[in-house]
């Protein structure tokens, strides 16, 4: 993974802050999961509610407010915004 972002130009620095977000998302999702979290749509609402309280916007406002369509919205953050996601 960190040679495919590398090859598309982003820097260590962010590649390492990508990387600890994925591995920080699988903890929380894991912990959601010990405590009932069972479909796709209940982790959706979660996520949804996160992303509201940390950019005001959900995952899906924020994605187009940034003007993408398909892409990874994480793909899309600097480093501030990754650090936040992280919290």
């Amino acid at each position: 993974m960190k040679e495919i972002y590398a090859a598309k130009g982003y820097s260590g620095e962010w590649i390492e802050k990508r990387v600890r977000g994925i591995a920080v998302r699988d903890e929380l999702t894991d912990e959601w999961g010990k405590r009932g979290v069972q479909t796709e749509k209940e982790y959706s609402i979660l996520t949804a509610e996160i992303s509201k309280a940390t950019f005001g916007m959900t995952p899906g406002e924020y994605r187009n407010f940034k003007g993408l369509q398909k892409e990874n919205l994480r793909d899309h953050m600097d480093d501030i915004e990754l650090i936040l996601t992280m919290l």
